[in-house]
């Protein structure tokens, strides 16, 4: 079987800003939904957004939803149910794993020990909260090119 390999210009080139699935945002400062908003449209990212104030509730969705699922943005520290907690949980959920979203956590200031803690539930990546739209903007352009050109168990060549 012969590799296939992409340079990364030819990638940069088939980038569209269409995402096919959804962004799961779970936050519970309603705030970060609208920072989030305001920087996909800075980029032209064509992807809806389903935001939840707790993870109990984006559990719940991710767990019923037919959409296409891209990523999920988790917060560290929430009520109820902690961004630690919500990875658990989907990691323990057969269908859920089985849908092989990408999970990162976009959080304030985390310590080295959350870091770790992070990594050791297989999160995706972890970054400290952008403070400004442009900030966020360049965060989230990254990502998502990363997950668009990433495959995934679901997707064929």
């Amino acid at each position: 079987m012969k590799a296939h390999t992409t340079t990364a210009k030819e990638l940069a080139k088939n980038t569209t800003t269409t995402v096919n699935g959804k962004i799961i945002l779970v936050d519970d400062e309603k705030y970060e939904k609208e920072l989030l908003m305001l920087a996909l449209r800075e980029k032209q990212w064509d992807v809806k957004v389903e935001y939840f104030n707790n993870g109990n509730d984006a559990l719940e969705h991710m767990r019923t939803t037919k959409d296409k699922l891209f990523l999920v943005i988790s917060d560290m520290n929430m009520p109820e149910m902690t961004g630690l907690e919500l990875k658990k949980a989907i990691d323990e959920d057969k269908i859920l794993r089985e849908k092989s979203m990408p999970f990162i956590f976009m959080s304030g200031g985390g310590s080295n020990e959350e870091v770790s803690e992070a990594y050791d539930y297989r999160v995706q990546g972890f970054f400290e909260k952008p403070k400004t739209v442009g900030e966020q903007a360049e965060v989230l352009d990254l990502i998502i090119k990363y997950w668009i050109v990433s495959l995934h168990p679901e997707k064929k060549k």
